[in-house]
């Protein structure tokens, strides 16, 4: 079987898997899926624009980061490319379900004129940092707003804190595999003994210990400037909270501010308890495991189809939305290199990037698409099922997961 094959069959089953996961989304709460449609249709203009806005300011802060992160070593590097580079790696994230996004953002960054091995580093580097920063902006809401998660989620309290516990642990690996010398060597000798096992995995292991040692290499130098660390966590807790802050214009732009059973502050916990916890259960994207626990935490205080209505367009507003304008950077990227006709390198990074981005990859984006449109137009199907009670759907979901 070819390379080509395995690939496609690994997307093939990654699309399947979340088709599977939406399905059970679907199956867990379609009694309330006509009145989430009605909510839906009453979303105000208001909420609309905040959608776009929201997107905007996320990918200005994104971009920012990039840029400070590449300023650092190469000062040519302009503002203007950070904030496209954002949105490429937005659209391939959701065209390739997650596995492109890593590869196009070290590929603009090489075609921006950064060397292939520091442009490695550098995004993984930032990739590190992103983590990080929402365990610890995650963590710092939770202790915030301990008292109201408290009274209200105290039988989730042990899934919050194991879940909790999950995403400190992967924070903290990614954080001594990026900065501590000796995980290198630890690693390199695992290596080795799977190498031995397993021979055929020599050229992979191969790679991944060179991009090791290309991040600790990146992670050393920038670590050396405590300001400029300073300013990436600042600049990723404004892009959370652009994200977080969605809910509650969505919930604020429905109902009267004071009819809710929550804060903002309260608010944004919520969120990003949903967003931080569904990163412990690997899922394509995070796709399926965020529409679940947000969906959990939400119905304990509000109608299930207010939440419902909140994570559609929560959703709408993190993947579908920064695809559909990304798409729109990838063909001005796109015209703009044919019309210069540079010639195409030949290194490995950039047949990996061709191969995992630039074939068929609207495709990919439209099937996605047009699958979670379908989750959402189909919704009024389910009123031919008979009706259940809030318990056993919350149930079913808790086993499926």
């Amino acid at each position: 079987m070819s390379d080509t094959t395995k690939k496609r069959l690994k997307f093939a089953g990654k699309l399947l898997f979340v088709c599977l996961l939406l399905g059970i989304l679907y199956y867990s709460f379609r009694d309330s899926m006509g009145d989430m449609l009605t909510e839906l249709a009453n979303v105000s203009p208001q909420v609309v624009m905040s959608l776009f806005l929201t997107v905007i300011l996320y990918h200005i802060f994104e971009g920012h980061i990039t840029w400070l992160i590449v300023h650092k070593t190469h000062p040519e590097y302009p503002r203007w490319k950070g904030f496209c580079n954002a949105f490429y790696c937005s659209f391939y994230k959701t065209a390739t379900l997650g596995s492109g996004s890593g590869i196009a953002g070290i590929y603009y960054l090489n075609k921006a004129g950064i060397p292939v091995p520091n442009a490695t580093g550098m995004y993984f580097f930032q990739y590190i940092v992103h983590k990080v920063s929402m365990a610890v902006y995650s963590l710092l809401l939770f202790l915030a707003t301990y008292g109201f998660i408290h009274a209200s989620f105290a039988d989730y309290q042990c899934y919050i804190l194991l879940g909790f516990a999950g995403v400190c642990v992967i924070a903290g690996v990614l954080l001594a595999v990026a900065t501590v010398p000796w995980m290198q060597t630890a690693c390199n000798l695992l290596a080795n003994r799977l190498e031995q096992k397993h021979p055929v995995w020599g050229e992979k292991l191969t790679g991944a210990g060179h991009k090791l040692a290309l991040l600790q290499a990146e992670s050393l130098s920038l670590l050396k400037d405590p300001l400029l660390l300073l300013r990436l966590f600042l600049c990723n807790l404004l892009k959370f909270t652009s994200w977080y802050i969605l809910p509650w214009f969505v919930f604020s732009g429905s109902s009267a501010t004071g009819d809710l059973p929550f804060t903002a502050l309260q608010c944004f916990s919520m969120t990003a308890l949903s967003q931080s916890l569904a990163g412990v259960i690997p899922t394509p994207a995070g796709i399926g495991s965020v529409e679940a626990v947000f969906v959990l935490l939400f119905r304990r205080l509000l109608p299930e189809a207010k939440a419902l209505s909140a994570v559609v367009l929560y959703r709408f507003d993190t993947m579908l939305l920064p695809c559909a304008i990304g798409a729109f950077f990838v063909l001005g990227e796109k015209i703009s290199s044919f019309r210069r006709k540079r010639p195409q390198q030949t290194d490995m990074i950039h047949k990996n990037a061709i191969h995992k981005i630039s074939h068929n990859t609207i495709l990919c984006a439209v099937a996605f698409i047009f699958h979670y449109v379908l989750f959402v137009t189909a919704m009024p199907l389910s009123i031919i099922f008979s009706a259940g009670s809030q318990e056993s759907s919350e149930t079913s979901l808790l086993q499926s997961f």
